[in-house]
């Protein structure tokens, strides 16, 4: 009986993580999607461009100096 019941735990716990799995890779996709949307409406920004740049510049930057 007792084997059975740690099957059963184990089991459980295993649903319980699956559930939990989904629930995590759903989120993602709904994160990732409202960045893409936040994405596309700041393009049509004025500035946007510049502000692209700069933003490449200072990434650059920052990489040279972790070499």
């Amino acid at each position: 009986m007792g084997v059975q019941k740690n099957i059963g735990i184990l089991k459980f716990k295993v649903e319980s993580l699956t559930t939990n799995l989904q629930t995590l890779i759903l989120e993602e996709k709904k994160t990732r999607d409202l960045v893409l949307g936040v994405l596309q409406i700041l393009k049509h920004m004025p500035g946007h461009d510049k502000a692209l740049q700069e933003i490449k510049k200072i990434h650059e930057e920052n990489e040279h100096k972790g070499d």
